[in-house]
């Protein structure tokens, strides 16, 4: 969000809702300690200056009764004023400026992130303090910031499927090295291991915004995906089969007393993966009835059921156990 006159002015005369109060006045809390754009101004041009700003404001602006700015609102104005004639700062009072959402990381205590790191070789599921739900591939770290109040950020190193609730005053916005996913609630996969040369970013319900470090930015709709190179920053968009579901998609399957090598088979063409299963499970036999589930769900009632463990990579899966009887 871009602080300009519309804001200013709302928040001027008390009609600003609490998100934009809470930027403004964020926004001025920035300026402490930090050249303010006056220094080569007199006292005399500062307070003609100052008054020229508040004269305008006034005029535009029906000053409610019942509402008294802080003093420090004239010298945001006039502050604000001059950083743009004199330095160029990138804040610009023009009513038809269409507002950005911008990084908003540096000013934010490490202490209000929650952390979340999934070191087991099984999907992790996490829930978010929003209501979000996360699912973590295997090495994933994730970060989620608990006191903003304007936007839910998270910063995502890895591989994770997002199943995120909606809420249109507050953004959800995901920070993967060069690439910022923006939402408001939809259900999509991003895959961003830091060593990884290219990002990905598949959509299964919604919409999603994805932004490269130039800030281009590609509107996805469901089964379509985004390839970011990161080297070159350049971004690919791509139509997925709209016939197969992908490992990070919901289906359904039913199995009535089936051997283990056939409903491997049928995991493996629902969710596109490769399963490799130990020769000690393949007498097991397996019923129930899976309704528009997630495969880590299949993969825990399955283990579950015939004592067995599974292990992850990607959509590589091996599942192992001592056998049935």
């Amino acid at each position: 969000m871009r602080i300009n006159q519309e804001i200013i002015e709302r928040y001027l005369s008390d009609e600003a809702s609490e998100g934009e109060r809470f930027f403004v006045e964020r926004w001025y809390a920035s300026f402490e300690n930090k050249p303010d754009g006056l220094s080569d101004l007199t006292e005399e041009e500062r307070a003609e200056l100052k008054n020229k700003i508040k004269e305008a404001i006034q005029e535009q602006i029906k000053h409610k009764e019942k509402y008294h700015p802080p003093r420090w609102v004239w010298a945001v104005a006039s502050m604000a004023a001059v950083l743009v004639i004199v330095v160029g700062l990138s804040f610009y009072f023009l009513p038809n400026d269409k507002e950005k959402i911008s990084k908003i990381k540096s000013d934010i205590p490490i202490s209000d992130w929650a952390k979340y790191e999934n070191s087991s070789a099984k999907i992790l599921k996490v829930v978010l303090p929003d209501g979000s739900i996360v699912l973590l591939q295997p090495k994933t770290q994730l970060s989620y910031n608990q006191s903003d109040r304007l936007y839910r950020q998270v910063n995502l190193k890895g591989e994770a499927f997002f199943d995120v609730k909606r809420d249109e005053t507050r953004p959800f916005l995901i920070y993967s090295g060069k690439m910022t996913t923006t939402v408001l609630g939809t259900s999509f996969n991003v895959k961003a291991y830091p060593k990884m040369e290219t990002f990905e970013v598949s959509v299964v319900t919604g919409k999603v915004s994805v932004k490269n470090e130039t800030e281009k930015e590609i509107i996805l709709l469901p089964k379509q995906q985004v390839v970011l190179e990161t080297k070159t920053d350049e971004m690919q968009v791509n139509v997925l089969p709209p016939d197969k579901t992908f490992y990070w998609e919901l289906s359904s399957l039913q199995f009535d007393d089936t051997n283990m090598e056939d409903v491997v088979k049928s995991i493996e063409h629902n969710f596109n993966v490769q399963i490799e299963l130990s020769p000690k499970l393949q007498k097991c036999r397996l019923s129930g009835n899976f309704d528009n589930v997630h495969l880590s769900t299949i993969l825990e009632v399955i283990c579950r059921s015939i004592e067995a463990e599974y292990v992850i990579d990607g959509q590589n899966i091996s599942l192992k156990g001592n056998g049935c009887p």
